[in-house]
């Protein structure tokens, strides 16, 4: 089945401020917690997971030299997942190297792009390690946004307001990581599109504030295009 909201990168998840798009999840543990039970992706429960996992003789040694005598438990399935992802981070892209000083490891064409990303204040929002996942940011004028997409604005669009029931949160939605996001599609909240031009334009257009906002030619679209898929990183030696 199609969930009502797009799975967020595992990549680098341990660098984001929050788990999930509304950021209701404090930690990796706690959203590790969701998916198992959740109706419309695992659908199980932690019964029938724990039963599962004991009758495994081999699983059960490995997770008794860790967590010793202990009995199976959803804090410790979490916790394990929780560790593992944090093995998952990719740095070493081009664009790191770039920014550690090696001119030669980016184009000209996405040093360019670089450029055009910071006068447009993308830097404001898609920033620390990750390029992202440090707030929740909603578009300039939501219901202009959302119309342009012949969208009506539903549960998940609510973002960041379903997890406080602040109004003020309203339409917030965590903002994306950039680390990998040339791999990562397809883009926004809901999987709109797999086209990083068309992202890029989108970004552009509703969520730049005009007085930070400066014009994009599609030479400039591309140029940001160029740097992005620059930003694809290293795992564990191996690129990706």
């Amino acid at each position: 089945q199609l969930g009502g909201i797009n799975a967020p990168t595992s990549f680098n998840a341990m660098f984001a401020l929050l788990q999930f798009w509304d950021g209701r999840a404090h930690d990796l543990a706690d959203q590790a917690a969701g998916p198992p039970l959740n109706p419309i992706e695992m659908d199980s429960s932690w019964e029938q997971i724990i039963g599962k996992l004991a009758a495994d003789a081999e699983l059960t040694g490995l997770y008794t030299q860790v967590y010793g005598q202990t009995p199976w438990s959803a804090d410790n399935i979490t916790n394990a997942i929780a560790e593992f992802e944090k093995t998952l981070i990719t740095p070493d892209s081009a664009l790191d190297r770039y920014l550690k000083g090696d001119s030669s490891a980016l184009s000209e064409t996405a040093q360019q792009g670089y450029d055009l990303f910071k006068a447009n204040s993308c830097c404001t929002c898609h920033a620390g390690k990750a390029m992202g996942g440090q707030s929740f940011e909603k578009p300039v004028d939501p219901e202009a946004y959302y119309a342009s997409r012949n969208k009506k604005p539903g549960e998940a669009e609510y973002g960041r307001f379903n997890a406080t029931k602040k109004e003020e949160d309203r339409y917030k939605l965590k903002v994306p990581m950039l680390r990998n996001i040339a791999l990562t599609h397809p883009y926004l909240h809901d999987g709109f599109t797999s086209d990083l031009k068309e992202v890029v334009k989108v970004m552009h257009t509703y969520f730049v504030p005009k007085l930070n906002r400066k014009p994009l030619s599609a030479s400039d679209v591309e140029k940001i295009v160029e740097m992005l898929q620059s930003n694809t990183g290293v795992l564990k030696g191996k690129q990706l």
